[in-house]
Formats: C-alpha cells, structure tokens, sequence
C-alpha cells in the first residue's frame, strides 16, 4: 500500500512535450499498449535491411509483446515469420496459438535440427533477438549471408554467444535496438507520425490486435500481480470508477 501511496497520482503537470496525441479509433488495449512493443516490431522490420513479400524473418520470444507484433506485421507485410519458443508443456497449444495468430513456423528451442533445416529452403536474412545468450547461436546459424541480426533484450540474463565462423564467413551485422533511445532522437518527426498512423491502421482493420491481457480495476492489484507473469495486467480508469469499491475508504489507502 505504500507502494501505490508513493507512485499513483490523480493529476500531474507535463509540458506539450512530453505527451504524444494517440491517433484516433484505438481500443483501450491498443492505446495503452501502443507506444513500446507494437513501436519496438515496427522499428526492427523498417530500418535494418528492406523487406519485401516473400522474404522472412527469424525471431526468439515469439510469445512476448513484441514477437506478437513482429508476426502479425509481417502478415500485414507479405513477410514470412519464423518463431522460436522456450520448451514448456503447452508448447502444442502455444504453437497452434501464434500460428493462428499469423505465424509461419514456430520451433522450441529444443527443436534445433527442425529449424535449421525449415531455414534451409525458407532462409531469413533478418533475425530479431530479444533472449540473447547462448541461444544467439540458434539465430546465426540460420541466417543467410549478408544477414542482419538485431538484438533488444537479454532475457536469458547470460552474456550474448557470438561465435567466430558465421560473423566471418557468413558477414552477418550485429546490430543493437533500444525503442527509448530512438524516441528521443525522433520525437515529433515525420518518421514518428507515419509509424503512428500505420500501427493505428493495422489495429482498426485488426490485422494487429494488442497482446493478450486482462483488464481489472485497481482494487483487483493483488490478483493482477499474482497473474502478471501469465498475461499482461491493464489497470483500466473507467473501471476503477465503477467499481462499487469506489467509494470505500480502502479505495483511498489502496492508492
């Protein structure tokens, strides 16, 4: 409760700068979820190597935020998706969920030989890497020559394996993508704008749909931080509002 006592705010004063106006027609979740992870997909598709329908793109955590994003724009695209995931029990159910989602081929990341050899006649030259690690690896040796791979996370925590043969004998390009860091040096331009209104148009004809999540009531916090790590957690005004809790006195010391 101290927590939200020294983080939750009912008004704050911002200069015009710091705001950005969402375009118009977005759901909750889409606006809420607008900014980093659907930005972050559309960013590492536009600006490493040129994509065209028919080519594919290779990923690791194609079940977070971003992966979602990256597939379904590359549906929107004409682009091909290869997608990597961690071995888990309901690795069949996820499978079948991403590839009706728009994925093209998703592997566990046991599944190394299966993949290798879909990349030998589906060959990517852009691999997005959000796990970083050892299974960096995994991404090289599938990428075809003169290929791109595009690092933004470290989820495995472990330092990045690089190895010597397919940097040298395949000239593939490290590169690195941190949203943050672009925003600051785009804010306000005309790149940003059409980022925008792209990723809006793909949310209102629904070819991009906001990652899976529940909306709750803040009242609801401690049920939602138990679930967080399962499925994003979205803390909905107009809900609190109506909530019947409302007008309680926990309402107050809950914030």
């Amino acid at each position: 409760k101290q927590w939200y006592q020294r983080r939750v705010r009912a008004h704050k004063v911002v200069s015009e700068q710091e705001l950005k106006k969402l375009p118009e027609g977005l759901s909750v979740a889409a606006s809420a979820m607008f900014a980093v992870n659907p930005c972050t997909a559309y960013r590492m598709l536009e600006d490493f190597r040129p994509l065209s329908p028919g080519d594919w793109v290779l990923q690791n955590g194609a079940t977070s935020g971003v992966g979602r994003a990256v597939i379904e724009m590359c549906r929107a695209r004409g682009v091909g998706s290869i997608n990597i995931i961690r071995d888990r029990e309901d690795a069949a159910a996820v499978k079948s969920e991403l590839i009706s989602q728009g994925a093209d081929a998703v592997f566990t990341v046991s599944e190394r030989s299966e993949l290798e050899q879909f990349c030998r006649s589906n060959t990517p030259h852009l691999a997005l890497n959000m796990v970083g690690g050892r299974e960096t690896v995994s991404l090289l040796k599938c990428l075809g020559e003169g290929s791109n791979l595009v690092t933004y996370g470290a989820m495995s925590n472990s330092p990045m394996v690089v190895p010597f043969g397919p940097m040298v004998f395949k000239d593939i390009t490290l590169n690195n993508y941190w949203m943050t860091r672009w925003t600051r040096r785009f804010a306000g331009s005309v790149a940003e704008a059409s980022m925008f209104e792209q990723i809006a148009e793909w949310f209102r004809t629904g070819k991009l749909t906001p990652t899976p999540h529940e909306e709750r009531s803040f009242f609801d916090h401690e049920e939602a931080f138990k679930s967080a790590f399962k499925r994003k957690q979205l803390f909905v005004v107009e809900r609190t509002l109506k909530d019947s809790r409302a007008g309680s006195s926990d309402f107050l010391v809950t914030l």
